[in-house]
């Protein structure tokens, strides 16, 4: 997770596509509806995002856990570096996976040039397997591989691949 500093001093996550305290500012929300009690009021249409920051990173994937406590779950993959951990602003978040670090357990990055998503081990303390076979530095993924963190198994399932990519716009 990467913080962002707004035009107006404003702190937040770059998961947000936009400042969220500036949205509401613009939205007229304050702090005391925090919880939208009073949504039905706010014009959503000055929320255009030609009036905020607009600059999400585009999906590049998914993760489905098949097995482990969050089974039948699925996790977006997007461009650049997507952490995997416990911590609820990783990337890829497996909150009730007690078996893998909290913090960066593993990353998979997307490699635009190539269109390819890239597997690797955030430390040497790390043990993570793809086909049941140890990563020991990294692994380019293939569409249905099986990657297995602790007592936690994904299936990696391709967007951009050989047929499909961002940078081209549209199918190959």
């Amino acid at each position: 997770m990467k913080l962002i500093k707004c035009k107006n001093n404003h702190f937040y996550s770059d998961k947000f596509m936009s400042c969220p305290h500036c949205a509401n500012e613009l939205a007229g929300v304050s702090v005391d509806d925090i919880f939208g009690k009073n949504q039905q009021k706010i014009d959503t249409a000055i929320l255009h995002p030609g009036n905020l920051r607009h600059n999400p990173r585009k999906t590049v994937g998914w993760l489905v856990c098949i097995d482990g406590e969050m089974t039948g779950e699925s996790f977006v993959l997007r461009e650049g570096e997507n952490l995997i951990g416990r911590a609820a602003h990783m990337d890829v978040s497996l909150l009730y996976e007690s078996t893998i670090s909290r913090e960066r357990h593993a990353i998979i990055s997307y490699d635009e040039e190539k269109s390819r998503c890239v597997l690797r081990s955030a430390g040497p303390d790390k043990a993570i397997f793809c086909n049941d076979k140890p990563v020991k530095l990294k692994h380019t993924l293939k569409d249905r591989d099986v990657i297995t963190l602790g007592d936690c198994t994904l299936i990696f399932v391709a967007f951009c691949n050989n047929s499909f990519h961002w940078h081209l716009k549209g199918f190959v």
